[in-house]
């Protein structure tokens, strides 16, 4: 197994969205992306204490916590699939989920909806290239605003995990 020693950067990384359609998924590679994806993993521990006191109490494991991931990405277009079958699906469609795009979640039937995120780490010296997947991402939030240079969507949301999927390439 080889290790790599050099640090990775925003020109290392893709973030690629996929939904539940099978036998092949809808996908879409974020162009024009920040670079600034962050997740969060989260242990929650309950901090039993004697009469207030730390050094006579103990802790115990807490509640499960889904992981938060967040990213802002320029945008071209909204819609397309929607306003066309014929045009390519846009990134507000795939993550609002919208009508004529057949969009599909990746959880089941009467749960939230849900989308897996692919993110690829290249290593630039080509030893130890890496993937981290988020299966069962939903939305919390998801803003639009205009800008000098270019209009952003930020992406706030968690994906249904404690701790996501890890792959060396």
């Amino acid at each position: 197994m080889s290790v790599s020693n050099i640090v990775r950067n925003l020109r290392d990384g893709e973030l690629v969205i996929k939904d539940g359609t099978t036998p092949t998924a809808q996908s879409l590679t974020l162009l024009l992306d920040e670079g600034d994806l962050n997740w969060s993993q989260r242990t929650n521990t309950i901090e039993i204490k004697d009469r207030g006191s730390i050094a006579d109490g103990h802790t115990r494991p807490g509640d499960d916590e889904s992981i938060s991931l967040s990213f802002t990405t320029k945008w071209t277009q909204l819609i397309g699939k929607s306003a066309d079958a014929a045009d390519p699906l846009q990134l507000y469609e795939l993550l609002m989920f919208a009508s004529g795009t057949d969009v599909m979640s990746t959880s089941g039937s009467g749960q939230q909806e849900t989308l897996r995120f692919e993110f690829t780490v290249t290593d630039p010296a080509g030893q130890a290239s890496e993937k981290i997947i988020f299966d069962k991402v939903y939305r919390e939030s998801l803003s639009m605003s205009e800008g000098d240079d270019f209009n952003v969507i930020a992406f706030r949301g968690r994906d249904f995990e404690t701790v996501p999927i890890l792959e060396r390439l």
